[in-house]
């Protein structure tokens, strides 16, 4: 291979892999041959001394303007597919196993035993749309109605909760 090539996807030993140059626009140079290793200048600047035998591609890693690309305005992100993540503690208990109650002891240091539920509320929420591709351009409107479950806890110990109990009956 002749000198100032350049090279991406290189391994640092034979059979380990391919290791440097692997994201996507980085390119190494070969600055040196010399006996049995050769010298190369990676894209953090750096000038390592590798063996001639490890594998190598030569060219640059490709869709370098990638990250440059401009969506171009809100919720174009949507579009393409990537919707925001929902961590499952923040969930209501409906929507997630590690909501509501479950998380409680984690959050505020409480006994999951001694919540009692004291107030559950059912509203209806917005009409979810989402837009059905079909072929040669048509598409159908898709939309799923949501609701708000609201569901308030009470933290009480097992002795109130026993007075509470013998009051009610």
């Amino acid at each position: 291979m002749p000198l100032d090539r350049t090279i991406y996807s290189i391994e640092i030993t034979l059979g380990r892999g391919r290791q440097l140059a692997r994201v996507i626009g980085d390119v190494a140079k070969l600055i040196a041959k010399e006996g049995k290793s050769a010298t190369l200048k990676l894209p953090s600047g750096e000038v390592r001394l590798i063996s001639k035998n490890c594998s190598a591609t030569v060219g640059q890693v490709g869709n370098a303007g990638v990250n440059q690309k401009s969506l171009g305005r809100a919720g174009s992100k949507c579009w393409l597919g990537k919707h925001p993540i929902v961590r499952g503690v923040v969930m209501d208990p409906t929507d997630h196993p590690h909501g509501g109650a479950a998380n409680a002891s984690h959050n505020m240091g409480l006994n999951e035993a001694s919540l009692v539920i004291s107030n559950a509320e059912v509203n209806e929420g917005a009409t979810m749309k989402k837009i059905k591709p079909r072929a040669r351009g048509q598409s159908y409107l898709i939309k799923r109605p949501t609701c708000h479950i609201s569901i308030v806890l009470e933290d009480i110990s097992y002795e109130e909760y026993e007075e509470d109990f013998l009051r009610r009956i």
